[in-house]
């Protein structure tokens, strides 16, 4: 499979994603493998009703099932645009198609359903199979690489059982989870467990922001729900620890609701962005500074011609709220920014020589990554 990369580097560990299928290595060196209820009418989720789960958890799983589904992709990698580039790589082989399974869950009863971006990128064709055994052909909506989440659909006039995105905020560490996926190609596979922390940092991009949790997932489940115990699907499994055992990671629901309607309207996501580089500064610069938090934002650099120039933000500047909200380190920073939308304005409280001021910001699109990592001269 393509290798990828990231400007991050926050994980000491080897992680691996979740697709049976292949293995992709970072540029970092880390190595990730793309590891009797309420059915759903037209209108309603599946709501699991009346069961104990300090008895068993077989109604929950029971009732949940159906809207789970393995899909089963072949994909090839994206090809040189150089001609012998090409032809090395049609003799090599490297564009043969590569047959990978992954998991997903439907959403809506005529046909969308999520999983993760790494298990449908460069998809020709997906197959997704039912928990009864029907098969389905489905076609890529949209995806965002960005927090891995793919959007599919399968083009039926069947009406589907679903489940419901619930709230990922109101997760604390130690509640009860579920997961349900394909793990080996294993259809179906049901594993429990808790919820060992939130708003991991992973190394996967700038907007890292997993659920971590302990409930035993593999390869194969990329994409699979993570349910809480009201059977809403909380997280979107994604990645494991290779190197230790019951450390899981999961996309948070909240930031898959906040991209659903531009994947299935766009087929992509656009995030705002201000066009700087960014320092954390905490400590005795801090003090100096008259802080008191523990921690603040530096402006490190301004680029010509971005939003941030425009607006008058200078290099030494010192973030401390944007649209009221206190910023105490880059990565809020990014994140915050990225959940607006272009074109959105935003006001961004500053520091600059001792004196606070208030400068509104016209956000812009955000370049791809790549760009991003190799700036042009301009």
């Amino acid at each position: 499979m393509q290798a990828i990369s990231t400007r991050e580097n926050n994980v000491k560990s080897k992680l691996f994603y979740l697709c049976l299928g292949g293995v992709l290595i970072w540029s970092s060196g880390q190595s990730i493998a793309h590891s009797a209820g309420k059915k759903g009418s037209n209108s309603d989720s599946i709501t699991p009703t009346h069961y104990n789960p300090s008895r068993s958890l077989a109604p929950l799983v029971e009732q949940l099932a159906p809207a789970v589904v393995n899909l089963g992709v072949e994909s090839t990698a994206p090809s040189s645009k150089n001609p012998r580039q090409k032809e090395l790589e049609s003799l090599l082989g490297l564009n043969r198609p590569v047959q990978g399974m992954g998991s997903g869950f439907l959403i809506s009863s005529d046909g969308y359903i999520l999983t993760n971006h790494h298990v449908i990128a460069n998809a020709s064709s997906i197959q997704v199979r039912l928990a009864d055994e029907r098969e389905y052909t489905a076609r890529v909506v949209g995806s965002d690489s960005r927090i891995d989440i793919g959007l599919v659909k399968i083009d039926s006039k069947e009406r589907f059982p679903f489940v419901s995105l619930g709230s990922s905020k109101k997760l604390r560490v130690g509640d009860w989870v579920v997961a349900i996926g394909n793990p080996f190609g294993l259809n179906h596979t049901v594993t429990q467990g808790i919820v060992s922390a939130k708003g991991r940092a992973i190394g996967a991009g700038p907007y890292d922001d997993f659920i971590q949790t302990d409930a035993s997932i593999n390869p194969g489940n990329s994409g699979g729900p993570l349910f809480d115990l009201d059977g809403k699907v909380i997280g979107i499994n994604t990645a494991v620890s290779a190197v230790g055992q019951g450390i899981g990671f999961a996309v948070p629901s909240d930031m898959v609701k906040d991209v659903l309607a531009d994947l299935k309207k766009n087929g992509r996501v656009e995030r705002g962005w201000i066009g700087v580089s960014l320092q954390d500064i905490a400590g005795p610069d801090l003090v100096q500074l008259g802080l008191n938090g523990k921690q603040a934002v530096r402006m490190s650099g301004v680029y010509p011609g971005t939003p941030a120039a425009n607006a008058g933000i200078k290099v030494g500047d010192i973030i401390l709220r944007i649209d009221g909200v206190s910023i105490g380190d880059a990565n809020t920073l990014v994140k915050h920014i990225g959940s607006k939308r272009p074109g959105e304005v935003v006001k961004m409280r500053i520091l600059r020589n001792g004196k606070s001021q208030t400068l509104r910001v016209k956000l812009a699109k955000r370049p791809d990554e790549s760009s991003l990592r190799n700036p042009s001269p301009r």
